[in-house]
């Protein structure tokens, strides 16, 4: 008895002694127990998807790993979103600031003209006849005299 008990500790002792070595083989890989999550990629996320994303249940709640991975992929697609969003807003600018100055340049005025000897002087504007306190105008009333 002595003899089976001496040899079964030795034969214990050398299967640790391969399986420390790396020679026991490696562990068998299980597939998850639950489904994959069905998601598009980040560029293509809606809000259909989200709607729709079933996360499913484990003993204590909702399964970790799945409800980690579908929250980095909305993350994910939420920091995609705003970075278009915040390079189309600055490409809108400045384009409105590119036309805004093009504007400015176009209306801008000289702030006097340059004259020359060849160009002809601007004649005067006549003058304007002026309202009288009846409310007639005096050119008027002198030339209706004069014809009477």
């Amino acid at each position: 008895m002595l003899v089976v008990l001496v040899i079964a500790g030795l034969a214990v002792l050398v299967c640790v002694w391969m399986v420390s070595l790396g020679r026991g083989g490696e562990l068998a890989v299980f597939p998850p127990d639950m489904p994959p999550t069905e998601l598009p990629d980040a560029g293509h996320l809606t809000a259909a998807d989200l709607m729709g994303l079933q996360l499913p249940l484990s003993l204590v709640g909702y399964h970790t790993q799945v409800v980690d991975e579908a929250l980095y992929r909305l993350s994910t697609a939420l920091g995609e979103r705003d970075t278009r969003i915040a390079v189309l807003e600055q490409r809108v600018a400045d384009l409105l600031a590119g036309r805004l100055q093009a504007r400015q340049e176009v209306f801008a005025r000289p702030a006097e003209p340059v004259r020359t000897e060849h160009q002809p002087e601007i004649a005067s504007k006549p003058e304007i006849p002026s309202k009288t306190a009846a409310g007639g105008w005096e050119d008027d009333r002198s030339d209706a005299e004069e014809s009477w």
